[in-house]
Parts: structure tokens; sequence; C-alpha cells
């Protein structure tokens, strides 16, 4: 029996290749962590997809390099993304519906998905992909989730 959240979802009836970043950054595994910090930036992106021998082999994100490489010391000009990155992946077909990238996201503890499909990488699912998705078919503009978005407000919790 479906959940009142699978239910929910559906009634949005939203295919993951219609909100995904079709044009994911990526990078070789042998880049180095300071490589990789610099295209996030120069990109604007949070995380990068890591390739080998063309296939994507991994996912680097802000976080991956905070925890594997900064907390430990370890030389960032000197450390392969290979040895920081998040791997293996799991990914998901364009044509899945948001509700499955969503379960498999929370099963899996992950914020990101490549998509994948018979050709090779067909782009980047993310959270905040479909909770954007999910705002504007609900009726919020654009103008408003972005606002939102640069809204500088408190991390988060009640303060007193």
């Amino acid at each position: 029996m479906a959940s009142n959240e699978e239910v929910a979802l559906k009634k949005f009836d939203l295919k993951v290749k219609e909100i995904m970043e079709p044009s994911p950054v990526t990078i070789p595994d042998q880049a180095t962590i300071t490589q990789a910090a610099s295209v996030m930036k120069k990109q604007d992106s949070s995380c990068v997809l890591v390739e080998s021998k063309g296939k994507i082999v991994g996912v680097l994100t802000e976080q991956d390099i905070t925890r594997r490489v900064a907390a430990k010391g370890s030389p960032p000009g000197k450390t392969r993304v290979k040895s920081a990155m998040t791997s293996p992946i799991v990914v998901i077909p364009p044509e899945a519906r948001i509700e499955e990238a969503l379960r498999v996201m929370i099963t899996n503890k992950v914020r990101r998905l490549p998509v994948v499909d018979e050709k090779g990488l067909a782009g980047l699912v993310s959270v905040v992909d479909i909770a954007k998705a999910l705002a504007e078919k609900a009726g919020y503009t654009t103008s408003l989730i972005q606002a939102m978005a640069k809204e500088s407000l408190p991390p988060s919790g009640i303060y007193v």
C-alpha cells in the first residue's frame, strides 16, 4: 500500500528527466582536491561527478572535502579526488518518477543521484531539484523560491 507521501507525490507526476541538471560538472579521478574545488567554485556547484576511463565512478561533494580532506589535515594540492570521493555511486534512470528518486536517496543516505541511460551519463538530480520542482508545481512562484533560497537565515532550530 502506498504511503500518504507517495500518493501526494504521484499527483505531481514528474519524472527525473524533467527536473535533472542535464550537464553536470565532471572531473577526472586523478585530479587534486584543489583542482576539484576550483572547478566547483567556477561552476557554482556543490559537487562534481568523478570520471575514470569514460565512466562515472564517484561523486565528490563539499562535505566530502570537509570531512575526508580538511578535517584530516590532508594537503588538498596533493590529495587526489579518487581518495575523497563517495563511491560506489547509486544511479537512477531518467524515466524514473521523482518519488523513486527520493526513495533511493533516503535508502542510500545521499542527496544527489547521477542520472544514467543506455548511452551513459544523462544528468544529475538532487534533493534540491526535487524540492524546487514540487514547490513550483504546488503553485509557488520561482521568484519566491529564489528569494527564500537567498534569504540569510540562521541554520535551523529554535532561538531564544
